[in-house]
């Protein structure tokens, strides 16, 4: 009789222990689902990834570095100085994202004579500039409430407002951030 009572115990425990492996592997698939949710969230509301295309940012940043950038949102905002990525059409009508320094802020006149950055009449620093930097002059020009005027710190070569004008707020899509690959670029963006 205790035999087949031990029986019926192991018999119980088996089905238990069935029950508690399936629970186990249904709460191992729920987390990685819920750290998918929480990955997918960051990488489309608060984070974006970066590659540098071209020289127009060297030497701070060169062509291929990668990075993860800060997107905006009303906490987030660009302000002077710093590296945005910007949402521009080319002459193809294909959206491309471009990584620029922020220069004038809505609201603000800029002007650009003989190499020297005024910004609202005042002289800018500007330290992230490539050496032997050739600017032509850009008359004063008065951004709209909703404008800001960036340029690459490699000048000579940049596609910038100088070019494509002044840039909507909107269009502004990431505000500094971390350039990670490759590791001797490692830092903070700014």
């Amino acid at each position: 009789m205790s035999e087949l009572i031990n029986e019926e115990i192991e018999a119980i425990e088996e089905v238990n222990t069935k029950k508690a492996r399936h629970k186990s592997r249904l709460r191992e698939l729920l987390e990685l689902v819920i750290i998918f949710l929480i990955m997918l969230f960051i990488f489309n509301f608060i984070i974006m990834s970066v590659k540098v295309n071209g020289t127009s940012m060297e030497p701070n940043y060169r062509d291929g570095e990668r990075g993860i950038m800060l997107r905006t949102n009303p906490l987030n905002k660009p302000d002077y100085d710093d590296v945005v990525v910007i949402k521009f059409i080319d002459e193809y009508d294909q959206e491309e994202l471009i990584v620029k320094r922020v220069f004038a802020m809505p609201n603000d006149t800029i002007e650009i004579e003989n190499n020297k950055i005024y910004v609202n009449g005042e002289e800018v620093a500007d330290p992230h500039q490539a050496e032997g930097t050739v600017m032509d002059n850009l008359s004063e020009t008065q951004l709209a409430a909703d404008e800001i005027f960036v340029l690459g710190d490699n000048r000579n070569v940049s596609l910038d407002s100088r070019i494509i004008g002044p840039i909507k707020l909107k269009d502004v899509k990431a505000v500094n951030g971390l350039m990670f690959w490759p590791l001797d670029s490692f830092g903070l963006m700014k």
